[in-house]
């Protein structure tokens, strides 16, 4: 995330350039560095002078997440190639797309990290990343064959779990007006953006990225950070090379602004707090229950828990007072510096390399559990709301000289309130109108001049539950059972009618689409006292947006999530996942690793490339869980060539090629 200059010049930025070979400069030491000397072109790495006290210090480089171009590390004084070039380390930025694909962007990064090590002429960097840049990172390290050019990698609120406010910026209503906003428009339309939706975390990345054969989870440390209305300061005067991501071939001339740093701390906190409070209302579920989980607590953007990755070292607990920052606060060194420093030089005496471990090993042990997404918001989309003792009123999109007329229960004028916001970054997007002057216990009427489309808290304690599975996916053609409760509910809740929708926004491939909006039927359910979806639909694969709107005689709520629709059920999915063969190639030893399930039976079998038989193992009722069996090249005779291994369990078979090199 970025700041208002920042968010205000993306658009020109995408735009401007266009996507190209990575392309490489290096600037001047920070003493010598001017304001227009870092170029903000896309695809390219910015490497920091080379310290003269850089002896047995690593390379440290910086991938930059959504809805920002790199330009961050530099604006506003911050101070990151500063304090990093001082205390002696060599430094890299990257400039890539951070509304791409995290696919194309993990190529790009990849090439990046090669282009570093050859630069400094090292083996292998440590990696900082933030937001999405962490899940592009992933990308590089697992499918571009970067994996031991990365000593460690260090994030800073990277959404492992989604980021909940994509969600309700998928909502179909909400959609259509972000990606029709001038400049901020065409970011949303990315298919960077809606791959941030839990679903598509939850159901998609996380078992993509967790049961890779090259999985070690201690090769990165993760800090989330906790603090949406934690205020942001930003030097007193900031120097107009912010400009410079606006216009990129802008430029400076270095002057200062003085007080616009304040100001515009000021604006970052209160958009913080504004998308902070959206993101309480629709946490995350995450797919393995994670004891310091808190559905409430958030720096903005990402939910705590949704910032640590599955196994990961924890950089800061939620407790920490060095955890209280918020998304922006993560971007400027006076803050993180001195939380990344100790992770880096760890990595630097202990390096995580290539190793084929279990993927069972790297999984969370934790039961998967289920996280119902709470909301006490109203969907509005009207010229006339009734409130009373409401305090929040949440809109989206633009409103220019707009009006809006609070009237009482005798149509009497009580105050007017006028609304003149411009979008110019996410934050501003939704946009808070404050109704906390209005007078208390009152049925009041809000009478705008135009349509207002948004949330609203009405000030009553009731909300409603959506439960959806852990892991978010379902399957086409089989009981959807998405579950919604009512909570403090002073309506009748027989009576009270809940309506679905389902919007398909991403398909198979992640291509973002526009689809039909089908609706989802809720029946009540007296045992359970909730309302239950039995609705049994031939639903084509890919992500949807599920909205459900409580309307009662006079409460409304409305909550929104996403759900990963698979078109049919996977066989031997366990085996899938379960089964793993290392190291491969082997030379003197082969390891064959399953996850049992007591009560069954199991048998590896090794064949040649003629289909001979040259080994057989039986086992029995083994004990649950691990196993770890071990086929030694030299006492089975296995001479250099290929074999096949193969694991029966009950009649299902998984093979697998192994290559002996002795």
């Amino acid at each position: 995330m970025k700041s208002l200059y920042t968010l205000i010049g993306i658009f020109f930025f995408s735009i401007l350039v266009s996507a190209q070979n990575v392309t490489t400069s290096v600037i001047q030491p920070p003493s010598q560095l001017r304001c227009n000397d870092v170029s903000a072109k896309l695809n390219n790495v910015v490497f920091g002078a080379i310290p003269p006290n850089s002896q047995d210090k690593p390379v440290i480089v910086f991938v930059h997440g959504w809805f920002d171009n790199g330009y961050s590390w530099f604006m506003a004084n911050n101070k990151w190639y500063e304090k990093t070039y001082n205390e002696g380390y060599r430094t890299a930025y990257f400039f890539h797309s951070f509304s791409d694909a995290f696919q194309k962007n993990g190529k790009v990064v990849a090439e990046m990290i090669r282009k570093t090590c050859q630069h400094y002429n090292t083996n292998n960097v440590v990696a900082v990343c933030h937001s999405k840049g962490g899940i592009d990172m992933e990308w590089a390290l697992y499918n571009e064959n970067v994996w031991d050019s990365i000593a460690g990698v260090v994030t800073l609120s990277t959404p492992y779990y989604g980021a909940p406010l994509i969600d309700v910026i998928s909502n179909p209503i909400i959609r259509l007006i972000t990606e029709n906003i001038p400049f901020i428009g065409p970011i949303f339309r990315g298919q960077g953006t809606y791959q941030l939706q839990p679903a598509y975390m939850a159901g998609v990345v996380r078992p993509m990225m967790d049961n890779n054969q090259y999985n070690r989870p201690e090769k990165f440390h993760s800090f989330s950070g906790t603090g949406l209305d934690h205020r942001t300061v930003l030097p007193a005067s900031i120097p107009d090379d912010a400009l410079k991501i606006i216009f990129p071939t802008y430029n400076p001339i270095c002057i200062n602004l003085p007080g616009f740093g304040s100001v515009l701390g000021d604006l970052m906190t209160a958009g913080m707090v504004v998308t902070g409070n959206i993101t309480r209302i629709v946490p995350v579920q995450p797919r393995y229950n994670n004891p310091q989980r808190n559905t409430t607590i958030n720096d903005g953007l990402v939910p705590y828990y949704s910032g640590i990755r599955p196994g990961s070292v924890v950089v800061k607990p939620p407790t920490s007072p060095q955890a209280y920052l918020s998304h922006i606060d993560e971007l400027f060194s006076w803050y993180t510096w001195d939380i990344v420093k100790p992770e880096v030089e760890y990595f630097k005496d202990h390096p995580v390399f290539r190793t084929i471990k279990s993927n069972i090993q790297n999984q969370p042990t934790e039961q998967e559990t289920e996280e119902p997404v709470v909301s006490n918001m109203q969907f509005i989309q009207s010229n006339n709301i009734a409130i009373q003792n409401t305090n929040k009123l949440y809109v989206v999109g633009e409103y220019k000289d707009v009006e809006i007329k609070v009237l009482d229960e005798n149509n009497n004028l009580v105050k007017t309130i006028n609304l003149n916001n411009k979008v110019t970054s996410l934050y501003s997007i939704f946009y808070e109108v404050d109704l906390s002057a209005l007078p208390e216990n009152k049925v009041l009427t809000l009478q705008s001049s135009v349509p207002l489309i948004g949330l609203l808290n009405d000030g009553k304690n009731a909300t409603v539950s959506l439960n959806t599975q852990a892991d978010k996916t379902y399957f086409s053609n089989e009981v959807l059972g998405f579950e919604v409760s009512l909570n403090d509910w002073s309506d009748n809740i027989e009576t009270t009618i809940i309506k679905g929708y389902l919007n398909r926004n991403m398909n198979e491939n992640g291509e973002v689409i526009w689809d039909k909006v089908i609706p989802v039927s809720f029946v009540f359910d007296n045992e359970k006292q909730s309302f239950v979806c039995k609705d049994k639909l031939d639903l084509e694969s890919g992500i949807y947006n599920l909205s459900i709107y409580a309307d009662g005689n006079t409460l409304k709520r409305f909550a929104t999530t996403s759900v990963l629709i698979k078109q049919e059920r996977k066989q031997n999915t366990d085996l899938d996942i379960l089964f793993s063969i290392f190291p491969n190639p082997a030379s003197d030893a082969v390891t064959v690793q399953f996850n049992a399930t007591e009560n069954n039976n199991y048998s590896i079998e090794v064949f040649d490339m003629l289909g001979r038989k040259l080994i057989e193992k039986n086992f029995k009722n083994i004990i649950s869980g691990s196993q770890q069996i071990q086929i030694s090249t030299d006492e089975y005779n296995l001479s250099k060539g290929a074999y096949l291994i193969s694991l029966n369990i009950n009649g299902e078979r998984k093979n697998s090629k192994v290559l002996v090199l002795n």
